[in-house]
Order: C-alpha cells, then structure tokens, then sequence
C-alpha cells in the first residue's frame, strides 16, 4: 500500500480469486480504517485472473470504501481477461470509468 497525501493505493498482481481475495479484503480494511483516505486507488494493470471471487470483492471495496467515506478508484490498464469479466459481467459500469 502507498500513501500519497490523501489518497491511498493498492497494487494488485497475478491472480484476484478464492485464495487471495481474503487478504485483499484484510488490507482494503486496514487502509480505510488507519489511514482515512479521500479515495483509494485500486491499481489492476498487472491482474492476470479475476474469479467470481475476486469480482465480489471489487464491488465489496466499492461499498467499503463509500461507507468510509472514500472514493474507489479502478486503475489500469486491464488485462483482456480482467477487462472481458468487468464488461461480460457490467461490473465496468458499477466500478465507475477505468482510470489510467
């Protein structure tokens, strides 16, 4: 996790799914409950695989982070897999436009 002012980013590699979504949601926590960020960015531009698990989780950290009073913020660029799973599903539209 990087500070940078108010905001705060994490960045993402390999797999978002069943095995890693549990840690995700452990440091999504502890950075909107330490740290109080106005947005927190989650950088996806080296995000290989995303499950079913791991796309209820970006739209759990959306809500987590509306409630903390954050902005969620979804950077890229996607890979193809992960952007086809964003379309497929109409999860780009609920995460908001894709921020470079």
């Amino acid at each position: 996790m990087d500070l940078h002012g108010d905001r705060a980013a994490i960045r993402l590699t390999g797999e978002v799914d069943l095995g890693t979504a549990p840690g995700l949601r452990r440091a999504i926590c502890a950075c909107l409950g330490q740290h109080r960020p106005c947005a927190l960015d989650l950088h996806l531009a080296e995000v290989s695989f995303c499950d079913c698990t791991g796309l209820n989780t970006l739209l759990w950290a959306r809500l987590e982070a509306a409630d903390a009073g954050a902005a969620l913020v979804v950077r890229g660029p996607l890979q193809s897999g992960v952007a086809r799973l964003l379309s497929v599903t109409g999860t780009d539209t609920v995460l908001g436009p894709l921020a470079a």
